[in-house]
Protein backbone atom coordinates (compact mmCIF):
# COMPACT_ATOMS: atom_id res chain seq x y z
CA UNK A 1 0.00 0.00 0.00
CA UNK A 2 1.33 3.24 -1.09
CA UNK A 3 -0.40 4.94 2.06
CA UNK A 4 0.82 2.78 4.52
CA UNK A 5 0.95 3.99 8.47
CA UNK A 6 4.16 3.79 10.46
CA UNK A 7 2.82 1.99 12.47
CA UNK A 8 1.83 -1.35 10.71
CA UNK A 9 5.72 -1.34 11.16
CA UNK A 10 5.52 -1.38 14.76
CA UNK A 11 6.38 -5.10 15.92
CA UNK A 12 5.92 -6.20 19.55
CA UNK A 13 8.55 -7.26 21.57
CA UNK A 14 12.59 -5.41 21.93
CA UNK A 15 14.48 -6.06 18.85
CA UNK A 16 14.36 -3.16 16.61
CA UNK A 17 16.26 -0.13 15.69
CA UNK A 18 13.95 1.93 17.57
CA UNK A 19 12.33 0.59 20.88
CA UNK A 20 9.00 2.35 22.25
CA UNK A 21 8.57 1.72 25.94
CA UNK A 22 6.01 3.36 27.83
CA UNK A 23 6.05 4.52 31.55
CA UNK A 24 2.71 4.90 32.87
CA UNK A 25 3.54 6.98 35.54
CA UNK A 26 3.01 10.17 37.42
CA UNK A 27 3.17 9.80 40.98
CA UNK A 28 6.08 12.14 40.50
CA UNK A 29 4.07 15.01 39.26
CA UNK A 30 1.66 14.68 42.16
CA UNK A 31 4.65 14.66 44.51
CA UNK A 32 5.75 17.86 42.95
CA UNK A 33 2.40 19.44 42.80
CA UNK A 34 1.54 19.00 39.51
CA UNK A 35 -1.69 17.96 37.73
CA UNK A 36 -2.17 13.81 37.38
CA UNK A 37 -3.21 12.42 34.39
CA UNK A 38 0.36 11.92 32.78
CA UNK A 39 0.26 8.28 33.64
CA UNK A 40 -2.20 8.07 30.71
CA UNK A 41 0.14 9.03 28.23
CA UNK A 42 1.75 6.20 26.77
CA UNK A 43 -1.73 4.58 25.98
CA UNK A 44 -3.01 8.15 24.33
CA UNK A 45 0.16 8.17 22.65
CA UNK A 46 -0.41 4.39 21.11
CA UNK A 47 -3.77 5.38 19.49
CA UNK A 48 -2.64 8.70 17.86
CA UNK A 49 0.30 6.87 16.78
CA UNK A 50 -2.12 5.10 14.64
CA UNK A 51 -3.64 7.68 12.50
CA UNK A 52 -0.56 9.72 12.34
CA UNK A 53 2.50 9.06 9.77
CA UNK A 54 2.79 7.00 6.01
CA UNK A 55 5.86 4.93 5.83
CA UNK A 56 6.72 6.31 2.29
CA UNK A 57 7.25 10.44 2.84
CA UNK A 58 7.32 12.06 -0.49
CA UNK A 59 7.85 15.32 0.99
CA UNK A 60 11.14 14.24 2.45
CA UNK A 61 12.08 11.44 0.32
CA UNK A 62 12.45 9.45 2.68
CA UNK A 63 10.96 5.54 3.02
CA UNK A 64 10.99 4.01 6.90
CA UNK A 65 9.48 0.57 5.45
CA UNK A 66 13.62 -1.15 6.07
CA UNK A 67 13.46 1.06 9.66
CA UNK A 68 13.27 -1.69 12.11
CA UNK A 69 10.77 -0.21 14.61
CA UNK A 70 9.77 -2.27 17.84
CA UNK A 71 6.86 -1.53 20.82
CA UNK A 72 8.60 -3.04 23.91
CA UNK A 73 5.15 -2.60 25.96
CA UNK A 74 5.48 -0.19 29.77
CA UNK A 75 6.26 -0.56 32.59
CA UNK A 76 4.00 -1.94 34.66
CA UNK A 77 1.46 1.02 36.19
CA UNK A 78 0.72 -1.03 39.24
CA UNK A 79 4.22 -0.47 40.65
CA UNK A 80 5.09 1.80 43.53
CA UNK A 81 7.22 4.82 41.23
CA UNK A 82 10.21 3.78 42.62
CA UNK A 83 10.25 -0.10 41.70
CA UNK A 84 9.12 1.41 38.16
CA UNK A 85 12.26 4.11 38.07
CA UNK A 86 14.57 0.71 38.99
CA UNK A 87 12.39 -1.41 36.39
CA UNK A 88 12.73 1.51 33.67
CA UNK A 89 16.20 1.75 34.02
CA UNK A 90 16.70 -1.68 33.90
CA UNK A 91 14.82 -2.37 30.92
CA UNK A 92 16.07 0.40 29.00
CA UNK A 93 19.66 -0.84 29.47
CA UNK A 94 18.76 -3.91 28.41
CA UNK A 95 17.60 -2.22 24.85
CA UNK A 96 20.44 -0.34 24.57
CA UNK A 97 22.62 -3.59 25.05
CA UNK A 98 20.71 -5.20 22.16
CA UNK A 99 21.58 -1.96 20.21
CA UNK A 100 18.48 -0.42 20.07
CA UNK A 101 17.34 3.66 20.44
CA UNK A 102 15.17 3.21 23.26
CA UNK A 103 12.18 6.18 22.66
CA UNK A 104 10.21 6.45 26.34
CA UNK A 105 7.03 8.08 26.46
CA UNK A 106 5.96 8.83 29.58
CA UNK A 107 4.37 9.62 32.35
CA UNK A 108 6.07 12.38 34.12
CA UNK A 109 9.31 13.95 33.16
CA UNK A 110 10.98 11.91 36.32
CA UNK A 111 11.21 9.36 34.36
CA UNK A 112 14.55 10.90 32.70
CA UNK A 113 16.71 10.43 35.30
CA UNK A 114 16.19 6.33 35.48
CA UNK A 115 16.60 6.96 31.83
CA UNK A 116 20.53 8.57 31.89
CA UNK A 117 20.88 6.51 34.03
CA UNK A 118 20.83 3.23 32.36
CA UNK A 119 22.80 5.19 29.79
CA UNK A 120 25.38 5.91 32.27
CA UNK A 121 25.54 2.28 33.05
CA UNK A 122 26.16 0.83 29.27
CA UNK A 123 27.94 3.49 28.31
CA UNK A 124 31.23 5.05 29.14
CA UNK A 125 29.65 7.71 31.38
CA UNK A 126 32.58 10.59 30.17
CA UNK A 127 30.85 10.19 26.92
CA UNK A 128 27.68 10.64 27.69
CA UNK A 129 25.80 14.18 27.03
CA UNK A 130 22.26 15.56 27.85
CA UNK A 131 19.71 17.68 26.44
CA UNK A 132 16.94 18.77 28.83
CA UNK A 133 14.51 20.50 26.43
CA UNK A 134 11.94 21.89 28.92
CA UNK A 135 10.87 25.27 30.12
CA UNK A 136 11.62 24.14 33.46
CA UNK A 137 15.23 23.45 34.77
CA UNK A 138 13.73 20.23 36.59
CA UNK A 139 16.76 20.38 39.41
CA UNK A 140 14.42 20.80 42.73
CA UNK A 141 15.57 18.60 45.58
CA UNK A 142 14.10 15.33 46.39
CA UNK A 143 11.16 15.53 48.44
CA UNK A 144 11.28 13.48 52.24
CA UNK A 145 13.54 11.52 49.28
CA UNK A 146 11.73 10.73 46.77
CA UNK A 147 12.35 11.55 43.15
CA UNK A 148 9.48 13.36 41.52
CA UNK A 149 8.89 15.17 38.28
CA UNK A 150 11.02 18.50 38.94
CA UNK A 151 13.84 16.25 40.44
CA UNK A 152 15.59 14.30 37.40
CA UNK A 153 17.97 16.45 36.51
CA UNK A 154 19.58 17.44 39.76
CA UNK A 155 19.71 13.52 40.60
CA UNK A 156 21.50 13.53 37.20
CA UNK A 157 23.83 16.41 37.97
CA UNK A 158 24.92 14.50 41.46
CA UNK A 159 25.30 11.35 39.82
CA UNK A 160 28.90 11.09 40.36
CA UNK A 161 29.45 9.24 37.19
CA UNK A 162 28.08 12.33 35.02
CA UNK A 163 29.97 15.20 34.19
CA UNK A 164 28.21 18.40 34.55
CA UNK A 165 29.88 20.38 31.67
CA UNK A 166 28.31 17.76 29.49
CA UNK A 167 24.57 19.06 30.29
CA UNK A 168 22.56 21.34 28.41
CA UNK A 169 19.16 23.03 29.36
CA UNK A 170 17.40 23.93 25.83
CA UNK A 171 14.72 26.60 25.69
CA UNK A 172 13.97 26.97 29.29
CA UNK A 173 11.89 29.67 30.55
CA UNK A 174 13.18 32.45 33.15
CA UNK A 175 9.47 33.34 34.38
CA UNK A 176 9.17 29.42 35.41
CA UNK A 177 12.80 29.09 36.76
CA UNK A 178 14.07 29.96 40.13
CA UNK A 179 17.25 31.64 40.22
CA UNK A 180 18.49 29.41 42.59
CA UNK A 181 18.13 26.57 40.54
CA UNK A 182 19.82 28.38 37.96
CA UNK A 183 22.66 28.59 39.78
CA UNK A 184 22.75 25.27 41.03
CA UNK A 185 23.37 23.68 37.27
CA UNK A 186 26.01 26.44 36.75
CA UNK A 187 27.97 25.24 39.55
CA UNK A 188 27.69 22.24 38.16
CA UNK A 189 29.48 23.42 34.88
CA UNK A 190 25.67 23.23 33.01
CA UNK A 191 24.50 25.30 30.82
CA UNK A 192 21.31 27.17 30.19
CA UNK A 193 20.38 28.28 26.81
CA UNK A 194 17.25 30.21 27.91
CA UNK A 195 14.00 30.37 25.12
CA UNK A 196 14.65 34.59 24.94
CA UNK A 197 18.22 33.82 23.85
CA UNK A 198 17.21 31.52 21.28
CA UNK A 199 14.45 33.17 19.47
CA UNK A 200 17.08 36.66 19.62
CA UNK A 201 19.52 34.51 17.96
CA UNK A 202 17.56 32.82 15.12
CA UNK A 203 15.69 29.29 14.63
CA UNK A 204 15.91 27.31 17.00
CA UNK A 205 16.38 24.50 15.48
CA UNK A 206 19.88 25.85 14.56
CA UNK A 207 20.50 26.03 17.99
CA UNK A 208 19.39 23.02 18.99
CA UNK A 209 22.07 21.31 15.84
CA UNK A 210 24.54 23.50 17.58
CA UNK A 211 23.90 22.05 20.93
CA UNK A 212 23.70 18.47 19.47
CA UNK A 213 27.44 19.62 17.52
CA UNK A 214 28.82 20.91 20.57
CA UNK A 215 28.34 18.28 23.18
CA UNK A 216 29.37 15.67 20.06
CA UNK A 217 32.79 16.81 20.20
CA UNK A 218 33.17 15.65 23.31
CA UNK A 219 30.07 12.76 23.79
CA UNK A 220 29.62 9.70 21.75
CA UNK A 221 26.42 9.11 23.00
CA UNK A 222 23.49 11.83 23.48
CA UNK A 223 20.61 11.85 25.22
CA UNK A 224 17.94 13.81 24.32
CA UNK A 225 14.61 14.37 26.87
CA UNK A 226 11.96 16.14 25.70
CA UNK A 227 8.95 17.64 28.11
CA UNK A 228 6.46 18.61 25.99
CA UNK A 229 5.44 21.68 28.10
CA UNK A 230 8.31 23.27 26.90
CA UNK A 231 6.14 23.50 23.59
CA UNK A 232 4.35 26.70 23.81
CA UNK A 233 0.58 26.13 24.92
CA UNK A 234 -1.53 27.15 21.65
CA UNK A 235 -0.01 23.79 20.15
CA UNK A 236 0.71 21.18 23.22
CA UNK A 237 -2.17 22.39 25.71
CA UNK A 238 -2.43 18.71 27.17
CA UNK A 239 0.89 18.46 29.57
CA UNK A 240 1.06 19.09 33.03
CA UNK A 241 2.20 22.35 33.50
CA UNK A 242 0.97 23.84 29.97
CA UNK A 243 2.91 27.42 29.33
CA UNK A 244 1.55 30.65 27.59
CA UNK A 245 5.45 31.05 25.86
CA UNK A 246 7.47 28.20 24.13
CA UNK A 247 8.54 26.37 20.92
CA UNK A 248 6.30 25.76 18.17
CA UNK A 249 5.04 22.92 17.26
CA UNK A 250 7.31 23.30 14.03
CA UNK A 251 10.45 23.55 16.70
CA UNK A 252 8.99 20.16 18.03
CA UNK A 253 8.93 18.37 15.24
CA UNK A 254 11.97 19.26 13.75
CA UNK A 255 13.77 19.07 17.36
CA UNK A 256 12.77 15.11 16.99
CA UNK A 257 14.23 14.84 13.29
CA UNK A 258 17.62 16.00 14.23
CA UNK A 259 17.77 13.97 17.31
CA UNK A 260 17.13 10.89 14.84
CA UNK A 261 19.33 11.89 12.41
CA UNK A 262 22.47 12.74 14.74
CA UNK A 263 24.40 9.67 14.87
CA UNK A 264 25.48 10.40 18.35
CA UNK A 265 21.71 10.37 19.93
CA UNK A 266 21.41 6.75 21.33
CA UNK A 267 18.18 7.71 23.92
CA UNK A 268 15.29 10.06 23.66
CA UNK A 269 12.49 10.18 26.22
CA UNK A 270 9.00 12.73 26.25
CA UNK A 271 7.54 13.51 29.22
CA UNK A 272 4.39 14.75 30.78
CA UNK A 273 1.51 14.18 27.78
CA UNK A 274 -1.42 15.09 29.67
CA UNK A 275 -4.76 13.42 28.08
CA UNK A 276 -6.53 14.43 30.92
CA UNK A 277 -6.50 18.26 29.90
CA UNK A 278 -6.18 17.78 25.87
CA UNK A 279 -6.13 14.91 24.02
CA UNK A 280 -6.00 15.46 20.58
CA UNK A 281 -3.85 18.27 19.76
CA UNK A 282 -1.11 17.23 22.10
CA UNK A 283 -1.67 13.57 21.61
CA UNK A 284 -0.96 14.14 17.77
CA UNK A 285 1.90 16.20 17.91
CA UNK A 286 3.64 13.66 20.38
CA UNK A 287 3.27 11.40 18.04
CA UNK A 288 4.73 13.37 15.27
CA UNK A 289 7.64 13.62 17.05
CA UNK A 290 7.83 10.09 17.49
CA UNK A 291 7.58 10.10 13.64
CA UNK A 292 9.72 12.28 12.77
CA UNK A 293 12.35 11.08 15.01
CA UNK A 294 11.76 7.55 12.73
CA UNK A 295 12.43 9.70 9.85
CA UNK A 296 15.85 11.23 11.50
CA UNK A 297 16.99 7.61 12.03
CA UNK A 298 16.15 6.51 8.50
CA UNK A 299 18.61 9.60 7.45
CA UNK A 300 21.04 8.43 9.39
CA UNK A 301 21.03 4.78 8.07
CA UNK A 302 20.98 6.25 4.62
CA UNK A 303 23.70 8.37 5.35
CA UNK A 304 25.95 5.48 6.48
CA UNK A 305 25.75 3.31 3.36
Amino acid sequence: MSDAKLWQRIRSGTEGQIVLLGFPHDEGVKVNGGREGASKGPDHFRYWLKRFGTVHNPEAAEDLSSLAIADAGDISAKLPLEEAHAELASRVQSILKAGGIPFVVGGGNDQSYPNASALLTCKDAKEVGVVNVDAHLDVRPLKDGRAHSGSSFRQLLEDPRFHGENFIEFAAQGSQCGREHADYIRSKQGRILWLSDIEQQGHAVDSFQASLGNLAWDCSCLFVSFDLDSVAGCDAPGVSCPGILGLSAKDAVSIAYYSGSHPSVCLFDLSEYNPLIEDERTGRLAAALFYYFCLGVAARKETSL
